[in-house]
């Protein structure tokens, strides 16, 4: 069995976890990075900040979450109203029954995503982009995910494992 969480990829002048959008979800960070103010924070389970997490943090927020490392759903949205989504690995993700409005057309959300990205202030590769968004998982969605998140543009480095809260 596979990782089923989330990866939640926001601008934030605080850590992911302190905002408000973030304290709706019952979930566990795992692991986190950052690149200047850019953060990704990999939770389980799967994790849904509220909508208002766009207004809370005035920046574009993107959302994966992985199927048990078969496939992955993103979700990326900006305050300007600019949004995609997709599926990582479609193939699984078909052979799990997501439905084909997910899947999309890889050219149209490769567009997509990267006027998303150049939105947010990145430079994304269009040529990595393509490849991700057509790429099956080998072994891992969570692989495509980072993958993903290069092609947009985002450098994420020294991520740090999380300790579990106490209970």
């Amino acid at each position: 069995m596979g990782f089923s969480g989330s990866f939640i990829v926001a601008r934030a002048s605080r850590p992911l976890t302190e905002l408000a959008a973030m304290g709706v979800s019952d979930y566990v960070p795992l692991w986190w990075a950052c690149d200047g103010e850019w953060q990704i924070l990999q939770a389980y389970p799967i994790a849904d900040p509220e909508p208002s997490i766009i207004g809370e943090t005035r920046a574009s927020v993107l959302v994966s979450h992985v199927v048990d490392s078969d496939f992955a759903t993103v979700q990326a949205a900006s305050p300007n109203g600019l949004s995609w989504q997709c599926a990582l690995s479609a193939e699984m993700a078909r052979d799990y029954g997501l439905p084909g409005e997910w899947i999309g057309d890889s050219v149209e959300v490769g567009e997509q995503a990267a006027a998303w990205a150049r939105g947010a202030g990145l430079q994304p590769d269009p040529v990595a982009l393509g490849t991700a968004l057509v790429a099956e998982c080998d072994p891992l969605a969570e692989d495509l995910v980072f993958a993903l998140v290069h092609a947009l543009g985002f450098r994420f480095r020294d991520g740090v494992a999380l300790e579990p809260p106490t209970v």
